[in-house]
């Protein structure tokens, strides 16, 4: 026997406790870590959704008009109240683009896409970015022009 009264060589209950608590604990982080990835994933789809809404409705007011936007969507929290009745809308333009985006990839092949849309890095993902961002503007665009098409008729 050793001082501590265990026997060296022997089952020892500290170490076997201080390995199950650090396999807990290494658990416990790779748990958190995984949690984690799909919520910022979801976040990040979420505000490009909430953006291209807000896009959208800052357009609409400067078509209709600050009064016209007000009567549309209340007295208060108007920009709050656009932004949620679009989100869908917003959602099917960012899918759109995304679909555009990855047949033209698929045409073009990634070395010309990439020339056609990286800006700064000569990546793909880049360059994906880059093309739905524009696609979605686009997109507003030519909403903006059909809607003004259609008000010029109703005057």
């Amino acid at each position: 026997m050793s001082r501590s009264g265990f026997r060296v060589g022997k089952w020892n209950p500290r170490a076997d406790i201080r390995q199950v608590r650090a396999r807990y604990a290494i658990g416990g982080i790779l748990v958190a870590a995984l949690l984690a990835c799909p919520a910022n994933a979801a976040a990040g789809q979420g505000g490009q959704v909430a953006s291209v809404a807000a896009q959208q409705c800052g357009q609409q007011k400067a078509d209709i008009g600050k009064k016209a936007f007000r009567k549309r969507y209340g007295a208060k929290h108007t920009m709050r109240n656009c932004i949620r009745r679009n989100r869908a809308k917003a959602a099917s333009t960012l899918n759109t683009a995304a679909e555009e985006c990855e047949q033209e990839l698929a045409e073009n092949g990634p070395a010309e896409f990439i020339l056609d849309y990286a800006l700064d890095e000569d990546s793909v993902e880049n360059a994906m970015s880059e093309c739905i961002a524009d696609t979605v503007d686009e997109t507003i665009d030519l909403g903006d022009i059909g809607d003004d098409d259609g008000e010029d008729g109703d005057v």
